[in-house]
């Protein structure tokens, strides 16, 4: 830990340097994952040329690996680091919901630093809860840890979100989940067509906002350049929510995301198994 806390206190320029050489060793000597991201975008991306694919794929390899460095660097980040870091617009919509004293629910994605979306949002002052899956490896798992939970950010594993939920149902904050990965159950999940590929998406928000009538917003995360970020919060959908089919309103979440993705290609987390599972009919 004391190794990582001290890479992590070296400048952005510098920390962007070790970027560099993590990316030639990443694209070119290991070649982390190449067959999943080239399969990713090549079924997501049909209309491109074998050019266009291999450009976004280097260009993905240059965002994971300024990821890396960021996440990292939210160890020990100090508020004007990280005000230079991250902006966060939309700040009205979350401010009136919190002044209505209501729990907002937060649907993220994988885009660009994600770990740095929670850091943007707590600056608004309003309490944070962020759901996340703990990793196998337990020292990464403290170390991830020990990062979301700065700041006065609330760390809440998936399992026990519902609980947790329904324990603090009615104190004003944000839940916040990073919403695009595949769901455990295939058989429960809720399945559209996205980028081209039949993708099945946990519902557990969707579930959450109608059991407890919360509204949710969608952020959407934009690189400006190297090092400075956009967080954008729009109302996604607000109750009352029983004139909306069962499924809607996670398929408002996809369509958003697709349209970010679209916007920004090499921006997403392409190395993850996103498609992995098929629908059982």
């Amino acid at each position: 830990m004391l190794f990582f806390r001290f890479l992590s206190r070296l400048p952005f320029g510098v920390l962007y340097r070790l970027a560099d050489v993590l990316y030639f060793i990443t694209c070119y000597v290991v070649k982390y994952r190449k067959k999943v991201i080239l399969e990713n975008l090549r079924n997501a991306f049909p209309e491109k040329s074998e050019q266009e694919i291999h450009k976004l794929m280097k260009g993905f390899y240059h965002n994971l690996c300024d990821i890396v460095v960021e996440t990292l660097k939210l160890l020990t980040i100090t508020d004007k680091e990280l005000r230079k870091l991250i902006v966060v617009k939309g700040m009205d919509t979350l401010d009136e919901y919190h002044r209505q004293g209501k729990v907002i629910l937060a649907m993220a994605s994988h885009q660009n630093c994600w770990e740095a979306m929670a850091f943007g949002t707590i600056q608004t002052g309003i309490p944070l809860d962020v759901i996340y899956k703990p990793l196998s490896n337990k020292f990464f798992d403290k170390l991830m840890f020990t990062i979301r939970s700065r700041h006065g950010i609330q760390p809440v594993p998936m399992k026990q979100i519902l609980r947790e939920v329904i324990k603090k149902k009615h104190i004003p904050r944000i839940v916040g989940a990073v919403a695009d990965q595949a769901a455990e159950s295939p058989d429960t999940a809720y399945w559209t067509n996205f980028l081209h590929q039949e993708t099945d998406f946990f519902m557990g928000t969707e579930k959450m906002a109608r059991s407890f009538q919360y509204p949710i917003v969608y952020g959407d995360m934009t690189r400006v350049k190297r090092g400075s970020y956009v967080y954008t919060y729009r109302t996604l959908v607000e109750p009352p929510y029983n004139d909306i089919p069962l499924g809607a309103i996670t398929e408002m979440y996809v369509r958003n995301l697709e349209r970010s993705i679209q916007e920004n290609p090499a921006d997403w987390l392409w190395s993850h198994r996103r498609f992995k599972h098929k629908r059982n009919l």
